[in-house]
C-alpha cells in the first residue's frame, strides 16, 4: 500500500515539474477556407480570431495557401470568429456553437475595401461535424435546464448523476447497471470525466457518479469514434466539467422530490408467500452551490462546487396468513373444505393480513458530490488546468436498509420488495460506502504556429467500497452480526414447510391458528432466513492513468491531420471478503441435515480442514497502448479519417503472478466522410472499427488463485446451527458430519473445491466487437439537423470461464474457439437503424427526435448477465458448463426492436425581466423477450432454458410523459431567480416491465430439438402424455406442483407518477 501511495506521489510531482508543459480541457476545432468574395480567390495570411466566455484570452491562426485556417483544441462553448487581411473589410461571425469532440466548417467571404460594406457575405454558422463519423447525441446545460431530466429513483438520481444522460442517445436503453449502448451491457462503455477514465477497476461500471450541476457538457457516443478512444466494447460517455471565466458566475441551488407528491405504485402479487413488502418513495433531493471566476484575469480561473444529497425510500413489510374454505363455493374460489380460498380473477391463494405485524423501515442514503478546478494560461500555446473531484456516498446502517450497485435499495426492485425480505432483518440488510475521489490534469501545447499540437492526460481515480454487517460490527471483528453465521431455512417436508410464527413473534399467538397442521398451512413460509447477512467486504480500488497525444499539419494531395498518441494505465483491487460466522448454512430440504457453503479454508489432510477466517489479496492489471492517425481532407469535400490502435493487457493474480496476458490487440478504424456542400451543412459518412474490451479485474481476484471453498453436511438433529451451544458444539463434531465423497476420494466428510489458479487457455484472444456504420446528416436550418444511420456490431471473441466436470474444476476461454471448441461460439449480433433529428437551443426553443429499430441475437448478454442481474465480467455463468448452453442462443434481453424519443423545449419571453421554459419528452419501446426457465441440476436459479430463447412471447410496450416548467424572474444586475417543476410518468402510466419467467420449480432437461411451448402447457394437466419437460430427478414428465404458479406474472412496473421541484439562484 506505502508503495503505491509513494508511486501516485511521485507520478503528480512530475507534473509539478513540467512547468513548460501546458494543460487545457478542449478537443474540438474550428476550420475553414477564406476566399475573396470579388473573384473567389483563396486568401492566404488571413488572420482568424476565436474569442469565446470558455477562452483565456484569444486564439490567433492565420490562412495558409490554400486559404485553410484550423483552431484546434478549444473547449466547447459559443464562440465568435474575426476575420482580418490587409485590402479587405474586417469580418466577425458570432453564435458559433462548438460541442464537445466535434469539428466544424465555417467557411466566409472577405469583402475587398473598393466593394460596398454592406453586402452580405456568409450565412448561419453551421453545426455538422464534418471531421468525424462518429454517432451519438451531446447533451449541454441547456437542454438538462430545459427538459425533465433523471427520473427519481433510478441509479444516480438523488445526486442527478450524468449517466442517466447516456440514455438520451438514439440506440441507448437503460439497464440494470446504467445504460446499454449499441446492444452492449453498461460495463463495456467508457467513462471519461475530464480526460480521466472513471469506470469501477473492477467491475467495469460507472465508479464516479457525479452531479450534472458541475457538468457543462456530455458527449455520448454511440458508435464510430476514432482510435484516441479504445478499451470499449460499449459507448463512450465524455464529460467535460465546468470552469472559471473572466466574469464570477456561480448559483445556489436545491431539488426536493417529496413522498407526498409520489404515486403508490402497483402492488406486486405473489402465490405462495405470506411475508409481503413494498417500497414507496418518502423524498430524494439535493442541495449546493457552485462558484467560479477569475484569480487573475485572462491567466487563471477556478471553479469550486458541493452538492449533498438524500435518498430515502419506505419499505413496508407485511406478515399475512392464508385464508380456508370452510365449505365448497367454487364462485368465491373454494374448491374443498380446508383448502387455500383463491381469487377468482387473478388464480392467487387469498391472505388475510395480521393485526399489527407491519413493521416500516427506510433505505436511506446520504452523498456529498464536489469539484474543484484551476486553469492557468501561461500564453497563447499554453495553459493548464488541474481538477479534483469525488462522489463519497454511504446507506444502510441500524434499522435502516442500504442501497445495491444498480441504484436501488438492497431488498427492492423496482418498488417491489417481497422477494427480498423473506427473511429476519438482521440476515437482509447492510450497511454500505462507496467513496470515489479523481484527480486529473489535462495538457494542451501547440508549436511551430500551431502546426505541432501536444495533448496530455495525467490522473489518479481511487475508490473505497464497504458491505458490512447493519449493526455496525466491522469485517473480522467477531462481535454482533460478524459472528453470526447466515441460515437458510428451506425444508419442504418432514412434515412440511416451517411457519411464520416459528421465526416471528405475532401479535396474536393464534393468528396462524391453534395446532401445527393449521399454522403450515396458514403461515407456511418457503424459505427464510436468519442470522448475519452472510457475504461482507472491504474493497479499495486504484487507477493511474497516463496519456499523451501528438497532432501535426501537412500539405500533401490535400490537408493532412496526423496523430499518435500513447497511454498506460495501472488499475488496482484490493480486496477483503468474508462471510458472517464463517459461514453460510442451509437446511436440507427434507429437514434433517444442514450443510454449509463456501466455508473458506482448505485440507492439510484427509478430513483434517484448515480454516480460513477471510480472503484477502490485491490483484492488479498494467495496459499500454498506442494509435496513429491521419485525416485527410481533400477539397473541402472528403475527409478520410484511417487509424491503428494498438493495446496490451497483463493482469496479476493476488500472488503477484501473471494471471492472463492478452497482446496483440490491434484496433483498425476507417472511416469516410463526403460534405456535398463544401460548407459544413451535410454529411454522409461511414465508418469500420474494431474495439477491444478492458477486463476488469473482479475475474483476476476470483481467478488467480481461485476462492478455497469448504462444505460439509451435518445431521440434525443434534446440529442445529441457530443455537449457539450447538453451533459450537454438536456442529463441529466428525461423528454428526455425513459422508460426502466418493469412496475413492481422500476426504469423506468434506468437499473441497478451488484454491488453484484457472487454468488459461494459451491461445486465448482478447474480448473484441467489429463495428461497421453508415449514415449522412443535414442541416435543414440554424443549429437543426436530420439524420440517418444504419450500425451492425458483432462479438468476435468472449473471454469466459467453462467447466468440463460440471462444475468441480474451470478454465478461462474464448467459447468455441482454440482449447474451447466443444462449447458453443459465444454470439451477439446487434442491427439498427437510427432516424433522427437534433436542433440545439436557439432562438428560445430547442428539439430533439429519434426513432431506432434494432435487432439484438446471440448467446451472450455482455460483462453482466441480464438474464438474472448477475454482475461478474468475463465469469458470468452462460458458458460455465456444456449443459447450460442448450438453448440459450435467441433474442436476447437488450432486443428491442422499436424505441421512440422526442424532446422539445420552448422559452416564452413575458417581459423584459420574466420568462417561462416549457419542456416535455415522450418515450415509447417495445418489449424485450421472454423465455421458459426451469432450474438446473447442477446451478442454483432457474438456469435450464427449456425452449430456445425468446419462446416465451415478449412483454408488452412502454410508453411514458414527462414534462418541465420552469419560471425565471430577474432580480438585480445578473442575479437570476428560477423554480421548476419536474413531472414523470405524467399519465401515471402502470404497464408491466417485467415477469418472472420461471416455467418449472423442478430441475429439468431443456427440449434440445423441435420443442414449442404446446409441449409445456401440456404439463398443466395431470399426466398428460403431450409434456415433454422431463425431471432430472425423476426422468419422467414434471407434475402440475412443479409448475410455478407465478410463471409470467408481474414483478415489476413502471415507476409511478413522481414530481421534482426544483429552485435555483444564479449570477
Amino acid at each position: 500500500m506505502l508503495r503505491r501511495i509513494g508511486f501516485i506521489r511521485g507520478l503528480w510531482l512530475m507534473v509539478v515539474l513540467w512547468g513548460a508543459g501546458a494543460w487545457a480541457q478542449g478537443n474540438s476545432v474550428i476550420t475553414g477556407t477564406l476566399a475573396n468574395a470579388l473573384d473567389k480567390q483563396k486568401l492566404e495570411n488571413v488572420v482568424v480570431t476565436a474569442t469565446s466566455p470558455q477562452l483565456q484570452g484569444e486564439r490567433t491562426v492565420l490562412t495558409d495557401k490554400s486559404g485553410l485556417y484550423r483552431i484546434p483544441q478549444l473547449p466547447p462553448g459559443m464562440y465568435t470568429l474575426r476575420f482580418e487581411a490587409q485590402g479587405f473589410q474586417p469580418y466577425v461571425r458570432d453564435g458559433i456553437l462548438l460541442r464537445i469532440d466535434r469539428t466544424i466548417r465555417f467557411n466566409a467571404e472577405l469583402a475587398p475595401d473598393s466593394m460596398s460594406s454592406n453586402i452580405e457575405v456568409v450565412g448561419s454558422p453551421p453545426s455538422v461535424d464534418v471531421g468525424s463519423s462518429a454517432a451519438g447525441v451531446t447533451v449541454d446545460q441547456d437542454f438538462i435546464r430545459n427538459i425533465a431530466v433523471i427520473r427519481p429513483g433510478t441509479k444516480g438520481s438523488a445526486s442527478r448523476s450524468f449517466e442517466g444522460l447516456a440514455e438520451l442517445a438514439p440506440g441507448a436503453t437503460e439497464d440494470r447497471y446504467g445504460v446499454s449502448i449499441s446492444g452492449s451491457s453498461s460495463p463495456e462503455s467508457q467513462y471519461v470525466v475530464d480526460g480521466l477514465s472513471v469506470n469501477d477497476p473492477g467491475v467495469g461500471t460507472l465508479g464516479t457518479p457525479l452531479s450534472v450541476e458541475f457538468v457543462k457538457e456530455v458527449n455520448v457516443i454511440t458508435g464510430g469514434y476514432m482510435p484516441e478512444y479504445g478499451r470499449s466494447t460499449g459507448g463512450v460517455l465524455n464529460v467535460v466539467t465546468k470552469s472559471g471565466s473572466n466574469e464570477f458566475h456561480g448559483s445556489v441551488f436545491a431539488n426536493y422530490a417529496p413522498g407526498v407528491l409520489q404515486r403508490s405504485g402497483t402492488n406486486v402479487l405473489r402465490e405462495g408467500s405470506v411475508i409481503s413488502a413494498q417500497g414507496s418513495a418518502h423524498n430524494l433531493g439535493d442541495f449546493g452551490f457552485d462558484l467560479g471566476g477569475p484569480l487573475l484575469k485572462d491567466k487563471l480561473w477556478f471553479y469550486v462546487g458541493v452538492a449533498p444529497s438524500f435518498n430515502r425510500i419506505q419499505v413496508d413489510r407485511q406478515l399475512s396468513s392464508y385464508e380456508l374454505c370452510s365449505e365448497v363455493d367454487p364462485a368465491n374460489g373454494c374448491s374443498a373444505v380446508g383448502a387455500r380460498r383463491k381469487d377468482p380473477t387473478t388464480g392467487f391463494s387469498q391472505v388475510t393480513p395480521i393485526d399489527g405485524s407491519r413493521t416500516t423501515r427506510f433505505a436511506d442514503e446520504r452523498s456529498v458530490q464536489y469539484l474543484g478546478k484551476l486553469t492557468y494560461n501561461f500564453n497563447p500555446d499554453h495553459s493548464l488546468s488541474v481538477s479534483v473531484f469525488g462522489t463519497p456516498r454511504s446507506s444502510g446502517g441500524s434499522g435502516k436498509y442500504a442501497f445495491s450497485d444498480d441504484g436501488e435499495p438492497e431488498v427492492c426492485t423496482s418498488l417491489s420488495c417481497t422477494s427480498f425480505v423473506q427473511g429476519a432483518y438482521e440476515s437482509i440488510a447492510t450497511r454500505r460506502s462507496n467513496s470515489a475521489m479523481d484527480i486529473v490534469a489535462k495538457q494542451a501545447s501547440s508549436f511551430f504556429d500551431k502546426k505541432l499540437l501536444v495533448d496530455a492526460t495525467l490522473g489518479w481515480h481511487h475508490q473505497a467500497d464497504s458491505i458490512l454487517p447493519s449493526d455496525g460490527s466491522d469485517l473480522g471483528s467477531g462481535v454482533g452480526l460478524d459472528a453470526k453465521p447466515r441460515i437458510s431455512w428451506t425444508r419442504n417436508r418432514n412434515p412440511g414447510y416451517h411457519t411464520i410464527n416459528e421465526f416471528e413473534s405475532l401479535p396474536a399467538p393464534n393468528a396462524c391458528g391453534t395446532t401445527p397442521e393449521e399454522q403450515r398451512l396458514r403461515c407456511p413460509v418457503t424459505g427464510y432466513t436468519t442470522g448475519g447477512p452472510g457475504t461482507i467486504s472491504v474493497q479499495r480500488l486504484d487507477r493511474v492513468q497516463g496519456k499523451v497525444m501528438g497532432t501535426y499539419l501537412l500539405e500533401a494531395l490535400g490537408h493532412h491531420i496526423l496523430k499518435a498518441g500513447a497511454d498506460i494505465e495501472r488499475m488496482s483491487f484490493y480486496n477483503n471478503r468474508a462471510r458472517t460466522g464463517f459461514t453460510h448454512w442451509q437446511e436440507c430440504t427434507g429437514g434433517d441435515c444442514f450443510f454449509t457453503l463456501n466455508q473458506y479454508g482448505y485440507m492439510a489432510a484427509p478430513d483434517l480442514p484448515v480454516f480460513l477466517p477471510n480472503k484477502e489479496g490485491t490483484s492488479t492489471s498494467t495496459t499500454v497502448g498506442g494509435f496513429l492517425q491521419d485525416s485527410w481532407s481533400v477539397l473541402d469535400k472528403v475527409t478520410v479519417n484511417v487509424g491503428l490502435r494498438y493495446d496490451v493487457q497483463t493482469i496479476y493474480g493476488l500472488d503477484g503472478e501473471v494471471g492472463l496476458h492478452l497482446p496483440n490487440q490491434w484496433s483498425p478504424r476507417l472511416g469516410v466522410i463526403y460534405d456535398p456542400t463544401q460548407s459544413g451543412r451535410a454529411k454522409l459518412f461511414a465508418n469500420f472499427a474494431r474495439f477491444f474490451e478492458n477486463v476488469p479485474l473482479d475475474m483476476a481476484d476470483l481467478s488467480f488463485p481461485q476462492q478455497q471453498l469448504l462444505s460439509a453436511t451435518y445431521d440434525s438433529p443434534p446440529c442445529v446451527p441457530s443455537r449457539e451451544d450447538s453451533l459450537l458444539g454438536d456442529c463441529t463434531q466428525n461423528a454428526n458430519r455425513q459422508p460426502i465423497g466418493s469412496r475413492e476420494s481422500p476426504n469423506q466428510l468434506w468437499d473441497a473445491q478451488g484454491g488453484d489458479r484457472v487454468p488459461v487457455d494459451p491461445k486465448i484472444r482478447a474480448q473484441s466487437a467489429d463495428e461497421f456504420v453508415v449514415g449522412g446528416e443535414y442541416e435543414l436550418f440554424t443549429a437543426s439537423r436530420l439524420g440517418a444511420t444504419y450500425t451492425r456490431r458483432n462479438l468476435n471473441d468472449v473471454i469466459e470461464d467453462m467447466s468440463r466436470d460440471d462444475g468441480s474444476t474451470f478454465f478461462l476461454g474464448n467459447p468455441g474457439k482454440g482449447y474451447s471448441t466443444d462449447f458453443p461460439l459465444a454470439k451477439r449480433e446487434y442491427d439498427a437503424v437510427n432516424l433522427y433529428f437534433q436542433r440545439a437551443f436557439t432562438n428560445g426553443w430547442l428539439a430533439q427526435a429519434s426513432y431506432t429499430w434494432s435487432t439484438l441475437r446471440g448467446n451472450y448478454s455482455g460483462l453482466f448477465r441480464a438474464d438474472t442481474g448477475q454482475l461478474s465480467p468475463n465469469l458470468t455463468r452462460d458458458f460455465d458448463l456444456v449443459s447450460l448452453t442448450v438453448n440459450r442462443e435467441g433474442q436476447l434481453p437488450g432486443d428491442r426492436t422499436h424505441n421512440f424519443k422526442v424532446f422539445a423545449a420552448k422559452e416564452l419571453v413575458l417581459g423584459p425581466r420574466t420568462s417561462i421554459n416549457v419542456g416535455g419528452n415522450y418515450r415509447a419501446r417495445s418489449g424485450a423477450p421472454l423465455n421458459y426457465l426451469g432450474l438446473h441440476p447442477r446451478r442454483s436459479g432457474s438456469e435450464t432454458f427449456i425452449l430456445p430463447r425468446g419462446s416465451a412471447g415478449r412483454l408488452p410496450w412502454v410508453h411514458g410523459v414527462d414534462g418541465h416548467v420552469g419560471l425565471n424572474q430577474r432580480l438585480v444586475k445578473d442575479y437570476v431567480l428560477t423554480v421548476s417543476l419536474d413531472v414523470f410518468n405524467l399519465f401515471n402510466f402502470q404497464q408491466y416491465t417485467d415477469v418472472d419467467q420461471t416455467f418449472s420449480t423442478a430441475r429439468v432437461y431443456p427440449i434440445e430439438q423441435g420443442g414449442k411451448p404446446a409441449d409445456l402447457t401440456a404439463c398443466l394437466t395431470a399426466n398428460s402424455p403431450d409434456c415433454k419437460v422431463i425431471s432430472t430427478a425423476t426422468g419422467l414428465p414434471i407434475a402440475v406442483t412443479d409448475i410455478n404458479p407465478n410463471f409470467k406474472r408481474p414483478t415489476a412496473y413502471q415507476a409511478p407518477r413522481s414530481i421534482r421541484l426544483g429552485a435555483k439562484l444564479s449570477f
